[in-house]
């Protein structure tokens, strides 16, 4: 089982989506020549609430178990927000691939994702992050086409869930976590993490 940080303790984030891509700029005409090497991970960084010296202690302890970069745990992105009831969303057909995903089980004609929405697929160590790059209306039959960043990673099981109300990403922190303690045993973390691939 994989440990899931809770997020009622956040206070602050800031998450990008990293690319491999490379750049190489001409010294001499300015002219650039782009590389894409394919790769791309989203990157946190995250501040917790100021605590009280129990619960302080036991997110200490969340931390130093990981064991650094050695462990994973699970974010649910707070940033989130799912906008109303519009239907089970699934996954419509195996075999997908890039930067579209074919779902459905929504309702009719709804507005079922705005531009910059987050959903999670998958379980466990094989959870993905996906943002929508546009908005999304299911058609008439409750089927919809979702443009996403990043592509898929892998291709998702036919029927399997869109979680949208609560997406997690699959973490790995990037340096250790120190534990700030100030008067009165009151404790205050950050720390950054990349999805763990």
């Amino acid at each position: 089982m994989i440990p899931e940080l809770p997020v009622s303790l956040v206070t602050s984030l800031e998450r990008r989506l990293v690319t491999a891509v490379s750049v190489n700029t001409s010294p001499f005409t300015g002219t650039q020549e782009v590389q894409d090497w394919g790769g791309e991970w989203w990157e946190y960084q995250v501040s917790l609430a100021i605590l009280t010296p129990r619960d302080g202690k036991r997110v200490a302890a969340f931390f130093a178990a990981l064991g650094g970069a050695r462990g994973r745990f699970m974010f649910r992105d707070p940033t989130a927000e799912a906008h109303g009831a519009v239907g089970p969303g699934v996954v419509s057909g195996a075999g997908q691939t890039g930067a579209e995903l074919l779902s459905a089980g929504w309702l009719p004609e709804t507005l079922i994702m705005e531009a910059g929405d987050l959903f999670s697929l998958g379980f466990e160590d094989q959870t993905c992050l996906y943002q929508v790059t546009a908005d999304v209306v299911s058609d008439a039959a409750g089927m919809a086409r979702l443009p996403i960043i990043p592509n898929l990673r892998a291709s998702p099981v036919n029927g399997e869930a869109i979680e949208r109300e609560a997406p997690k990403v699959l973490l790995r922190l990037t340096e250790p976590v120190p534990a700030q303690i100030g008067r009165a045993g009151k404790y205050q973390f950050s720390f950054t993490a990349r999805e763990a691939r």
